[in-house]
């Protein structure tokens, strides 16, 4: 790998993390582009450094919310005195909830991740990546078309959390968007712009805090690891960039209706077919 190649994948991941058109599947595209090979150590610890600065640009990016919801558990639990006036239930104590609820279903997800390797290092990986990504953009559209929502996420409730949980489970394949199959969810269910990118954002955190953590065993495993300084700059620059991609696309959300991203799915899924029947 290149100082170039790193550059390049860590902005990416920032962006397409963040974005619902698949990181994963962006990463494999590129580094197909860049001639980067994405068996071995080396890439499976560069890319837990994405991981792990996408998260920290999302705590980052949310760090009132997870104030809120460490302080109103501590006061749960003894260790800190509630607020003044405070008259209904802390929205950050549910919150903390509802983030638990999602993230159960992971769990038994990650048993799967030996098949996730396999698919993604198979001769046919990019093909898949473009059927998926393809099929990401049109969940993403009808939802977006569909979408008529005013729910805020203040109005989140356990069916909700749980529904989105389940839609992250089918998101372990190269190639479908966790934040788009997220996102498409929270639509369907009432959920205005802002609230479906702000809980999809959220729950990202420590999603992707355990795919950092698995893409680190795995490295050990193949008894290799990126230099220090590709990892450095890996973190850097995907925390720089998910940070400011959280707020266009809260924003971007708030304001517009997703199917711009189905359309760059769409696209995405054209380039990584046309680089596959090449290389076949």
């Amino acid at each position: 790998m290149t100082i170039l190649a790193a550059v390049v994948l860590a902005l990416a991941a920032g962006v397409t993390e963040i974005f619902p058109v698949s990181g994963t599947g962006h990463l494999f595209i590129l580094a197909k582009l860049l001639g980067v090979p994405v068996s071995g150590g080396e890439f499976q610890s560069f890319r837990a450094m994405l991981y792990f600065g996408v998260a920290f640009a999302g705590i980052l990016f949310y760090r009132t919310q997870f104030y809120d919801m460490l302080r109103e558990n501590l006061v749960l639990l003894g260790l800190a005195r509630p607020l003044r006036h405070q008259r209904r239930e802390p929205f950050g104590r549910r919150l903390g909830q509802l983030m638990l609820v999602a993230l159960l279903p992971m769990l038994p997800a990650l048993l799967f991740n030996g098949l996730r390797v396999k698919l993604e290092q198979g001769t046919h990986a990019l093909a898949l990546i473009s059927v998926l990504l393809c099929l990401s953009g049109v969940v993403l559209f009808f939802a977006a078309r569909s979408a008529r929502g005013r729910r805020t996420i203040y109005q989140a409730t356990l069916p909700d959390a749980l529904s989105t949980g389940l839609a992250q489970v089918l998101t372990i394949c190269p190639g479908l968007s966790r934040s788009g199959f997220t996102a498409a969810i929270l639509l369907a269910r009432g959920f205005d712009g802002s609230a479906a990118a702000e809980f999809t954002g959220l729950l990202g955190i420590p999603v992707f805090l355990a795919a950092g953590i698995v893409q680190l065993i795995a490295a050990n495993r193949a008894g290799s690891f990126a230099a220090a300084p590709y990892l450095i700059l890996g973190f850097a620059l995907s925390a720089l960039t998910g940070f400011f991609a959280l707020r266009l696309f809260t924003d971007w959300m708030g304001r517009r209706r997703p199917a711009a991203f189905a359309y760059w799915s769409w696209g995405a899924g054209i380039l990584a077919l046309i680089l596959f029947l090449i290389s076949a």
